[in-house]
């Protein structure tokens, strides 16, 4: 019994363990690769595109279709084999193979190839662009896990500083330095550092909610991330100037590419729409035989009939003839559908005439569509040196703002150990003294959140220049 039970706590505690592992950014997105819905909606579309691909290949196979019938015919039949009439139930059965292969058709069968080949490329940068997406995603709400983080930690060290900030007023009233109203103030600005720390708490879990909910995770389940060591001192490279970034960007980003595709495919299209005006040129053949129930066989006998045909004019003597006895049977099933086996080789040319204005309607609107796809190509490209510039142009006020921040807090941090001082002699009010903390407070908050926003600003540019997004 006391085995099963340290086996039964083993595996809960393992579970424990493996059910609060923690993830990693890169954990999270290869996650979001496998298991994300619009992730697997592009791959099947992609997919469909692939078998639209193939099937615009084996188009160049000859069409090869295989029939039968049977007949139940009442009253007048068509006796197939002597065309007599047949007035009576009769039963009949043709089987057929039919053949067709096109040698032209306006190169339609080409460009339609083409164009699946093309759709098939578009797909494929579809299904990068939609995680190049993801991944930003995920690192954004990841980096917010990280700054609610640090947030949070500033609040619990500031709620510190408090409680030792009370404890030392406390020893002052006590050695009659300090008046209770001091005490007062203390608590109050501990209580709302303890505010600051349930609203650091909440927006901690919000965001971490928002990332289970991002890779489809159960919010139930317990959730936690790995803390990567990121340096204080972000470096960037500033000599990569805006434009060397889109010029990277606009041959390599997959919203780009698959402008392009899209482009090339409608251009196919409208091929093929051309090609609709052209003649038509196949080669078909088809291989019959066929069965009627009424179909009958001639046998001739070894008997003959003598019989008079007419007499002579002169002496009016009769004159015969002899005919040879014949007798009509059915003819057997498998011998007629050999008898009546016919084949038929044949050349069909198709001209196009009139075909109420559809192939002008069809080639009016390929037209446009190519025209439409050109402008989404130059909307990509535009909004691709939107996004790049405006990236490029924040990430220079986000360092600006971050280094002038950690400029801020040191200072604010001397002014704060100079006030703790002069607060320790009675040369400085308490309320005073706690001005200054929480302003020393909010600027670490302030530095915390410009390092993030700095650091993914950064992380943007490095995506642009088909860098990995990592936080190592």
């Amino acid at each position: 019994m006391l085995k099963q039970f340290s086996i039964l706590l083993f595996l809960f505690l393992f579970g424990q363990v493996k059910s609060q592992e923690k993830w990693s950014l890169q954990q999270c997105v290869e996650y979001a690769f496998q298991n994300n819905i619009t992730i697997r909606q592009s791959e099947i579309a992609n997919q469909v595109n692939e078998n639209n691909y193939l099937q615009s290949k084996l188009s160049f196979l000859p069409t090869i279709s295989a029939d039968a019938s049977y007949n139940l015919n009442f009253g007048n039949s068509v006796n197939p084999t002597t065309y007599d009439f047949v007035k009576k139930t009769t039963n009949s059965n043709i089987f057929s193979v039919n053949g067709n292969l096109p040698l032209f058709t306006g190169l339609q069968q080409i460009n339609n190839m083409k164009r699946a080949g093309f759709d098939v490329a578009a797909s494929q940068q579809d299904i990068e662009n939609t995680r190049n997406n993801m991944v930003l995603s995920i690192a954004q709400l990841y980096l917010q896990i990280l700054q609610n983080m640090d947030l949070l930690q500033v609040a619990k060290d500031q709620k510190k500083m408090s409680e030792q900030q009370l404890q030392k007023t406390n020893a002052m009233i006590l050695a009659g330095a300090s008046p209770e109203g001091n005490r007062l103030q203390s608590q109050a600005q501990l209580a709302t550092d303890e505010l600051k720390i349930v609203n650091a708490q909440n927006a901690l879990d919000i965001s971490k909610l928002s990332l289970e909910l991002l890779l489809q995770l159960d919010p139930e389940k317990p959730f936690d991330i790995l803390i990567p060591t990121i340096d204080n001192e972000l470096l960037w490279d500033e000599s990569t100037t805006a434009p060397q970034i889109f010029s990277y960007a606009v041959s390599n980003q997959p919203s780009i590419k698959s402008a392009e595709y899209k482009l090339k495919s409608s251009a196919s299209n409208l091929s093929i729409t051309k090609g609709a005006f052209s003649p038509t040129l196949s080669v078909y053949g088809t291989f019959r035989t066929n069965y009627f129930s009424e179909s009958q066989t001639i046998n001739t006998l070894n008997t003959y009939t003598i019989q008079p045909i007419g007499f002579v004019e002169s002496t009016f003597a009769p004159v015969s003839t002899i005919i040879p006895d014949r007798e009509f049977t059915l003819t057997p099933y498998g011998t007629q559908l050999k008898n009546n086996l016919a084949q038929v080789v044949g050349v069909s040319l198709s001209v196009p005439i009139l075909n109420k204005w559809s192939r002008i309607t069809n080639y009016n609107n390929a037209k446009l569509q190519l025209l439409n796809n050109g402008l989404n190509l130059d909307a990509a490209k535009n909004k691709l040196k939107e996004d790049i510039y405006r990236a490029y142009y924040n990430a220079i006020s986000a360092k600006k703002t971050y280094e002038a921040n950690i400029k801020n807090v040191e200072s604010l941090q001397k002014s704060y150990d100079f006030a703790k001082e002069r607060f320790g002699v009675g040369a400085l009010a308490q309320i005073e003294l706690n001005t200054i903390q929480s302003n020393l407070s909010f600027a670490q908050s302030e530095l915390t959140r410009n390092k993030f926003d700095y650091l993914f600003k950064i992380k943007i540019l490095d995506f642009y220049q088909g860098k990995k997004l990592s936080l190592d």
